[in-house]
């Protein structure tokens, strides 16, 4: 198979077209060297990491470059002209998909387009943030122990993000597959609510370069001085129906069995009361007030 980055010459960069719509910007350096990759865009509702590599394209040139760099600002064009979280042609959610099946949905082949190429790079940076319905902390997540010997959670703390999430190994996720198969993969979020962060624009940007430099991708460059806080934690999940009323903020310090919020009918009547499982902080809560049985409420993450 012919990657996008052997698609051009040695020491050039440009655009090219992928199955289904997408775009990738290619730089490919004057000089040898790994493979990495910038996706965003998996959700079609989420608008600082389209922007950041959108950004990066404008500004990276071969002759800067070892190896290759491959930004993908929209990997969903579907959801993202729609402003949705799944693709609206069969509702399926991109980052639950991958590695797709050629032979199945649109969602599931768009899957098995791009994870045949991407599985193939040395490193992934995957960047989202929470979309129309939450709101996240600016975190860098990362899979395995935090511990010097693990490339992904040393890769999350060169992103200069100030909390580093020890993240779940769930099937389907992008970065969780290439984890799973011995890249160097981390995935990242900034704020939400459907809104376009410019300070996390800038993070993005930043944060992406600092792990190029640290993997000696951009040899006359700086990488950020290793820091963040590293956590781990995983979201309560709705018991009911209703209207979600959050009783916590971004970055606060919680109890165990402090409450976090109240889910009410539409008579108003309380049906949940929402309670940390743990002491912590708060990393994500929803910011949409109509929530489903089963949605993430909020996430709560201790010290790892």
């Amino acid at each position: 198979m012919t990657v996008p980055w052997e698609r051009l010459p040695v020491g050039s960069a440009g655009w090219v077209d992928l199955p289904l719509g997408v775009e990738a910007f290619v730089c490919r350096g004057t000089r040898g060297g790994p493979s990495a990759v910038v996706a965003a865009g998996i959700h079609g509702d989420e608008y600082e990491g389209p922007a950041a590599a959108a950004r990066l394209a404008s500004t990276v040139t071969p002759e800067a470059v070892r190896g290759s760099v491959v930004l993908i600002p929209v990997a969903n064009p579907m959801a993202w002209h729609a402003g949705l979280r799944v693709t609206p042609e069969d509702g399926r959610n991109l980052a639950r998909t991958f590695p797709g099946d050629p032979h199945g949905t649109l969602t599931e082949r768009l899957a098995a387009s791009l994870f045949a190429w991407i599985s193939q790079a040395d490193y992934l940076i995957d960047l989202h943030s929470g979309g129309v319905k939450y709101r996240f902390a600016p975190l860098a997540g990362f899979y395995g122990d935090p511990v010097a010997g693990n490339p992904s959670y040393q890769a999350a703390r060169r992103f200069g993000l100030p909390w580093l999430w020890q993240l779940p190994e769930t099937p389907g996720v992008l970065s969780c597959e290439l984890h799973r198969r011995g890249r160097t993969a981390i995935g990242c979020e900034y704020l939400g609510d459907g809104q376009l962060a410019p300070e996390g624009v800038t993070a993005y940007v930043r944060g992406v370069v600092s792990c190029l430099a640290a993997w000696g991708m951009l040899p006359d460059g700086q990488p950020l001085p290793p820091g963040g806080v590293a956590v781990r934690g995983d979201w309560v999940l709705a018991g009911a129906a209703g209207l979600f009323a959050a009783e916590v903020d971004l970055g606060a310090a919680v109890r165990d069995g402090q409450r976090l919020g109240t889910i009410s009918s539409e008579k108003g009547q309380e049906g949940e009361t929402l309670v940390a499982a743990r002491a912590g902080t708060v990393l994500a809560r929803r910011s949409k007030a109509y929530i489903r049985k089963a949605d993430w409420d909020v996430l709560v993450a201790s010290n790892a």
